[in-house]
């Protein structure tokens, strides 16, 4: 099993319980409060010109990447789940 798909399964094993996931997510609330408290991360309103015009180029491509992932996931095209349920051209009579 890859790392990736053991971080899927913990996850999802961690959501399916929702006061689990209400205590993961008010950690991580107590966690970006108090990086912000202590200057660690900047707000929006903290950053100069400049960052903000770099951090939201960064937010508009990896919005536009994500977009790109799950397009490529709708449109895969799966071979039909039966032989019968696919469309069988009959042959055309001809003259």
């Amino acid at each position: 099993m890859s790392a990736a798909e053991k971080q899927r399964r913990y996850r999802a094993h961690r959501d399916a319980d929702p006061a689990r996931r209400a205590a993961y997510l008010e950690k991580q609330r107590e966690a970006w409060h108090r990086l912000r408290s202590q200057g660690k991360v900047k707000t929006v309103a903290q950053m100069s010109e400049r960052e903000k015009r770099s951090k939201r180029s960064y937010w508009r491509k990896a919005q536009q990447r994500s977009r790109e992932r799950k397009s490529r996931l709708e449109n895969i095209e799966t071979p039909p789940s039966s032989p019968g349920s696919s469309v069988i051209h009959q042959p055309q009579e001809t003259r």
